[in-house]
């Protein structure tokens, strides 16, 4: 009796993330639908006119990111291939060096330290995948936080990478962290990328202290 309980709680994180999915893109869709059809049918001045396809166009604009963003996170789950070891520490650093322009923008500083370590996976999507992580917390954590990113063998099989001072959780409301209520494609798209090789990315929260992102990934001997 207990298999189909533990098959609908597998299912359960899908489903939820295919309605969040299927009412972020139905959004743009009506509104797109409801612009044009008033354009249309209402007498209306040619500012009035222009307003309307401004807002189609806003909303079709919306509309085509969200699409593109399903396929990003389609393709995340393919490993790629990960045949030659990855040298961890290096990418890293690189992702340092091509992000820090954004975090300076921002006001915002980016340490890292990260022990050597190898790990199997496709260079670009892992490179991809931190992108997409770090893009999140850039997006969402508060404007006084600065990353703080520690890379270290936990033992022969796995590195972990915690990622502090975000200020960014996962499940983050419009009104707690994340200043958009749409879904998380961002961080969506990291999970699925390091959940491809065999890792993961799971948020750390312990009463009174401060959480933290933790990637897992497997380590190359």
């Amino acid at each position: 009796m207990s298999a189909p309980v533990v098959a609908t709680a597998e299912l359960a994180p899908r489903r939820d993330f295919a309605a969040n999915v299927f009412h972020d893109l139905s959004q743009p869709l009506t509104a797109l639908h409801c612009s044009l059809e008033l354009a249309l049918v209402r007498d209306q001045t040619i500012e009035e006119f222009r307003a309307s396809v401004e807002a189609a166009l806003h909303a079709a604009e919306r509309l085509r990111q969200r699409l593109l963003l399903l396929r990003e996170l389609s393709d995340a789950e393919d490993p790629g291939d990960t045949s030659t070891p990855l040298v961890l520490d290096q990418l890293l650093q690189q992702l340092r060096e091509d992000m820090l322009p954004l975090f300076e923008s921002a006001g915002r500083s980016f340490e890292l330290t990260c022990e050597a370590a190898k790990v199997a996976a496709h260079e670009a999507k892992l490179m991809r995948g931190f992108f997409y992580l770090l893009e999140f917390l850039l997006r969402c954590a508060s404007p006084s936080h600065s990353i703080i990113m520690r890379g270290e063998r936990k033992d022969r099989q796995q590195v972990e990478i915690c990622i502090a001072g975000c200020g960014a959780r996962v499940d983050a409301a419009p009104s707690d962290d994340c200043s958009e209520p749409d879904w998380n494609g961002e961080l969506e798209i990291a999970r699925r990328t390091f959940c491809a090789v065999g890792g993961d990315l799971i948020w750390s929260a312990s009463p009174g202290l401060p959480g933290v992102w933790i990637v897992r990934l497997p380590c190359v001997s």
